[in-house]
């Protein structure tokens, strides 16, 4: 008799999960989908609806890939319209916060925007800790050179010139830098070395 009670409950238990597991895989896979289907739309020009399609995917699927992809494309246009209380709205709103985001290179630009955000508010502390998370959270070096391009803007706009000529004299020994970083990192470290006196 106890032995069919816990294979009763057993039983409930194994059912009960793959039951679960199985409505989250359907959730996922749906979210997928209308963020796919959102993503030809947007392709296609009709970008209103797109952005409809992107808001109800992440409203009602939150914690998904597609949730994600979903607040990229809506932070992109909120951007494109110079709509910064809504880029800062959308990202604070994240069901699960930027840290439950699995893509690095999501989570890593949304981590550069807000970033930017912070720097445009003239808050350049800010600034840098988003520019290192990002820096930290991105894969690849040539993000990663993007994300070190950033926080050398914060720096010197704090006047810490010794730390972002270091950072720039470590880009600068990379032998693959893109063209366009590398220019880049030249002006900073001429800018750099004049306001050191070197």
């Amino acid at each position: 008799n106890i032995f069919f009670k816990i294979f009763a409950v057993i039983v409930i238990l194994v059912t009960g999960v793959s039951y679960y597991s199985h409505i989250g895989n359907v959730k996922i896979d749906n979210a997928s989908q209308i963020a796919g289907l959102a993503q030809n739309t947007f392709i296609n020009s009709d970008i209103d609806e797109a952005m409809v399609k992107f808001e109800r995917v992440l409203n009602d699927y939150p914690r998904t890939l597609g949730a994600a992809q979903s607040l990229v494309y809506l932070i992109n246009d909120a951007i494109s319209r110079g709509d910064y209380e809504t880029v800062s709205n959308l990202i604070s709103e994240f069901k699960g916060g930027i840290d439950s985001i699995d893509d690095p290179i999501v989570k890593s630009s949304i981590y550069e925007i807000r970033g930017d955000i912070a720097l445009v508010d003239g808050n350049s502390a800010d600034a840098l800790s988003y520019y290192r998370k990002a820096e930290n959270t991105s894969k690849g070096s040539a993000r990663r050179i993007k994300y070190q391009l950033d926080i050398i803007t914060a720096l010197i706009i704090q006047d810490k010139y010794s730390e972002a000529q270091d950072i720039l004299e470590h880009i600068l020994d990379i032998e693959d830098i893109g063209y366009n970083e590398k220019n880049k990192a030249e002006e900073l470290i001429a800018y750099v070395n004049y306001k050191l006196g070197t």
